[in-house]
């Protein structure tokens, strides 16, 4: 029997290029870090730690939350690779964006599972088996969260088409062995220091769809291609957000063309 094993971060790498996810996977794409990847990462390990206080009994104040911010900026910043905006500038955004998360989001929040890692099993027949695994931002009974601190796509996109809370869901429906009950899921966005939620309800024929979207990517490994396709619409084609630019793409254009 055949095992794939995918996580959920991947699965979105591969819905912005498969070959993307390919060079990924074999481990042929060179990793980029840039300024907004730390930039997210040291907010959420702040708003992590935040809430892991909550549910031991401790309640972070501002300053609190703000200090743990400076303390992940330190030990995060010297894996940024290039800038896209001023140091100064990243710092600050992050700190303001902890900030408003602090104060518009935090005070409602009862967590019952933070940095929550799952893994199940999605589909299994005579050939193959496809799990599924990641980590979920913020559980809460009845609601699950994940941070976001890039820009928001349309809400409508992302209630059609967005398969994190797809797969993050189903994780939850898997633990609680309840595949009936549809489930909410809300992406807490801070691009810019501004709040925006996007509340979305997942259901079992959402959870039903990804079977067959998974056996596809799973034949197509399967079928050992020297390549997968290619795409170039999407906001990460460029050789600041995916390691694979300079061998397809960029090979032609060059890193950040003049005409962009």
């Amino acid at each position: 029997m055949i095992e794939h094993r995918f996580r959920q971060s991947w699965a979105n790498t591969f819905l912005d290029c498969p070959e993307a996810a390919r060079t990924q996977m074999n481990g042929t794409a060179i990793d980029k870090t840039n300024s907004s990847m730390v930039r997210g990462t040291v907010v959420h390990e702040a708003i992590e730690k935040a809430l892991l206080a909550r549910m031991a009994g401790t309640e972070f104040s501002l300053e609190d939350i703000l200090s743990s911010y400076e303390e992940a900026w330190e030990e995060y910043v010297d894996e940024i690779d290039f800038w896209l905006e001023p140091e100064a500038k990243v710092q600050e955004m992050g700190a303001l964006q902890t900030q408003v998360w602090f104060n518009e989001v935090f005070p409602d929040l009862n967590p019952v599972g933070v940095e929550k890692t799952f893994e199940f099993t999605l589909y299994q027949d005579e050939q193959r088996r496809i799990k599924l695994h990641g980590t979920r931002d913020l559980d809460e009974d009845g609601m699950t969260w994940d941070w976001k601190t890039g820009r928001a796509k349309n809400a409508w996109e992302v209630r059609r088409n967005n398969i994190q809370s797809m797969i993050y869901t189903l994780a939850r429906a898997h633990e609680l062995q309840d595949f009936e009950t549809p489930q909410p899921f809300t992406f807490c966005h801070l691009d810019k220091g501004k709040l925006q939620n996007i509340e979305v309800v997942r259901t079992p024929g959402d959870w039903d769809s990804l079977i067959p979207f998974f056996i596809n990517i799973a034949e197509l490994i399967e079928a050992r291609l020297p390549t997968w396709p290619l795409r170039y619409d999407g906001w990460r084609c460029s050789d600041k957000w995916c390691g694979n630019f300079m061998n397809c793409r960029g090979k032609h254009i060059g890193e950040s063309p003049t005409n962009w």
